[in-house]
This record gives structure tokens, C-alpha cells and sequence, in this order.
């Protein structure tokens, strides 16, 4: 298995997700979080390189991005790739690893 490509950082606080995609919409607690994807819990069920919409609430913002499903993982929820997403949502992704880092030492 290859490495990863970017540092993930675990949630220690609940931070919802909302998933919306052809004919499903569901939300979930994030588990972990990078530059590159996010695994979310959630016992849905959705098939490898299903596209759909991600939303972050962050503060009076919400961060979204296209995403596609990586992988179920067994007894958590899934892992999910970024796509595609706008610069104003990129930095608020970085906000938000910064905020959950920040948590980390406390």
C-alpha cells in the first residue's frame, strides 16, 4: 500500500458532514480530515468512485466540496477523495485542519 500523500488529523470534537448525491443525502461525524479526503462515519452504503457534493459547517461558513468515494471502511464509515472545490473553499479546509490541530495538544 502507498504512503499517504498528505498528514490527516482526527476529530476529537463532533463535526457534522452532509453527503448529497444521485438519489442519496445522508450526514455523518468526520473521523479524520486532510488536504486530499476525509473519512466519515456513517453505516451507508455507497460503491467505489460514486461522485457526489460534500458540506462542512464551519462557523458561519460552510465548506464544499465535489468529492468521490474511495473506500468502505469496515466499521467506520467512508473514505472519501476531494475532487474539486473553489479557492474560497480550499482556504476554509485549511482553516479547519488548523482549528482541529489546534485541538490536538489540549
Amino acid at each position: 500500500m502507498a504512503g499517504r500523500k498528505s498528514k490527516r488529523v482526527r476529530t476529537i470534537r463532533r463535526v457534522s458532514v452532509g453527503f448529497l448525491g444521485a438519489n442519496t443525502r445522508f450526514s455523518g461525524d468526520l473521523v479524520d480530515l486532510s488536504k486530499t479526503g476525509l473519512l466519515m462515519r456513517s453505516s451507508e452504503e455507497l460503491e467505489p468512485e460514486t461522485l457526489g457534493r460534500i458540506g462542512i459547517e464551519i462557523g458561519l461558513d460552510v465548506f464544499r466540496s465535489v468529492v468521490k468515494v474511495r473506500r468502505r471502511v469496515p466499521h467506520v464509515g467512508i473514505a472519501f477523495q476531494f475532487m474539486q472545490m473553489s479557492p474560497h473553499d480550499r482556504e476554509l479546509l485549511h482553516r479547519l485542519l488548523l482549528s482541529l490541530e489546534g485541538h490536538l495538544g489540549k
